[in-house]
């Protein structure tokens, strides 16, 4: 009888313990209890994305044609990123840093460094820019497919190639997968493919350091 009692016991212990288990793993990683399935959730999966590292397929349209990149980026919802070209590879190794109050550009091939201005198409590379449209403009959903959602925006610039943004986003997690950016006319001027895309990792701050003049 005793020997029974003690099983019992020790079988209640240990579902306890399973149970006090998946307690603090939920606690600790929040991301996977919360589900992107309606505008709301999605938007409040972009105000809580304080980072991400993706590598990101971008075509830029023009009158003359169309030109695609592969890009490394890694950005902080605080201001800085770090794009590095990785195709073609007339291009590869080009760098652009912005440590939230410079921007460089940097090239291997002639071992120089330029500062530059901030500029419209550049930051509309970063999906942050995506974000702060949708802090202030109105946001619709328009119709995906059934396990994807698309948000719709426009940008508060005056630039003539940013004016609307289209982002899909994967049900559930809700993981960037596209975002396209159309002109005055609803014609594409960038469409970004994510073909990985890892939210809020830790990113080390050399990441974003530049050489102080």
């Amino acid at each position: 009888m005793i020997g029974k009692i003690w099983k019992i016991g020790l079988q209640k212990c240990a579902i306890g313990c399973m149970i006090g288990l998946l307690i603090l793993i939920s606690g600790c990683n929040p991301s996977q209890t919360v589900k992107v399935t309606d505008q709301e959730s999605a938007l409040a999966m972009l105000e809580n994305l304080d980072s991400y590292e993706a590598q990101v397929q971008i075509t830029f349209f023009s009158n003359k044609g169309e030109n695609t990149y592969l890009i490394h980026q890694r950005a902080k919802a605080s201001g800085e990123y770090h794009m590095e070209i990785l195709e073609p590879e007339s291009f590869a190794g080009v760098k652009t840093i912005c440590d939230d109050s410079r921007v460089v550009q940097t090239d291997p091939t002639i071992g120089g460094e330029v500062e530059a201005r901030p500029t419209p198409v550049r930051e509309a590379l970063v999906l942050y820019s995506f974000i702060e449209a949708c802090r202030q403009n109105e946001v619709e959903v328009i119709s995906g497919e059934k396990d994807t959602l698309i948000l719709k925006t426009t940008y508060s610039g005056e630039h003539r190639k940013i004016v609307s943004g289209q982002l899909t986003l994967a049900k559930g997690m809700g993981t960037p997968l596209s975002l396209e950016i159309c002109d005055g006319e609803d014609k594409p001027s960038l469409h970004m493919t994510y073909l990985t895309f890892q939210m809020n990792p830790e990113l080390a701050d050399e990441n974003f350091k530049i050489a102080q003049k």
